[in-house]
């Protein structure tokens, strides 16, 4: 049975929201079935690590919100939130351009605070790392982190001391990045439902993605607590993140800090 989104209160629901706006609804749909499944295996060792009958429960009904809308059939492809492949690619550049952009101005930010001479131009560095620390989800905020960033590294004080460790190619990647990124993320959005759709879609694969991260948590934990590694390998979450170019294992590592440490 579809799970009643009506009573999630208004924070929570923006959450949510904003955390399914990062993911396809078919990936979202196989990693619940999957994780569902491997519930049913586990269930009771589960339990005693913070995912009991009650998160099962609200996945079920999250992955049948999704089947119920039309995730997964071939005729509401008209319907259902889509997420092309020449967007997932021009995303996952402009994101690989982001972080190398950064990794040089950050050595170069380094730089200019030893040499003692160049306080301003060192503090205009340390701004953009500032302001671009935290990837941006959707595609015009990244473009426009990637724009400071390309300003920053052409900085007349900056460009200097980056030109003989990277940062002229950093550059141009960011450069080439910023028009690939806005034109599939202008043609990619005729894949799209209307706006009230695909804020219930998003709003399903955020229920989706929270629980099948804490039962990945939960797993960890368990497996480790009785030596079953077989346990975590079960709860997984690559069809979850099968379409963001093989970025899961950053970004889990990223969501489930704690589990890492416990899995170590």
């Amino acid at each position: 049975m579809p799970i009643n989104t009506d009573t999630i209160p208004k924070t929570r629901r923006l959450t949510l929201i904003r955390l399914g706006e990062q993911f396809g609804s078919q990936d979202t749909l196989d990693q619940a079935n999957q994780t569902l499944g491997a519930y049913e295996k586990h269930a009771p060792l589960l339990r005693m690590s913070g995912f009991g009958a009650k998160h099962a429960a609200e996945l079920a009904g999250a992955r049948d919100g999704l089947v119920e809308a039309g995730v997964g059939r071939e005729a509401a492809k008209g319907k259902k939130k889509v997420t092309g492949e020449a967007y997932v690619k021009a995303y996952n550049q402009a994101a690989t351009a982001r972080i190398n952009a950064r990794t040089v101005l950050a050595g170069v930010k380094e730089d200019l605070e030893a040499s003692g001479e160049a306080e301003e131009a060192a503090a205009t560095v340390a701004a953009a790392l500032r302001q671009t620390r935290s990837a941006a989800k959707k595609a015009e905020p990244l473009a426009q982190q990637l724009a400071l960033l390309g300003d920053t590294l052409k900085h007349p004080v900056v460009a200097p001391v980056a030109a003989d460790q990277g940062g002229p190619e950093a550059l141009a990647d960011v450069q080439a990045s910023i028009p690939a990124l806005r034109k599939a993320d202008q043609e990619d959005v005729g894949g799209r439902g209307t706006p009230v759709e695909t804020e219930t879609l998003d709003l399903l694969d955020g229920i989706i993605v929270q629980l099948v991260r804490r039962a990945r948590r939960a797993a960890l934990a368990a497996s480790k607590r009785l030596g079953n590694p077989a346990m975590a390998e079960a709860f997984k979450l690559d069809r979850l993140y099968r379409s963001k170019g093989g970025s899961g294992a950053e970004e889990e590592a990223g969501e489930d800090e704690d589990a890492e440490e416990v899995k170590g």
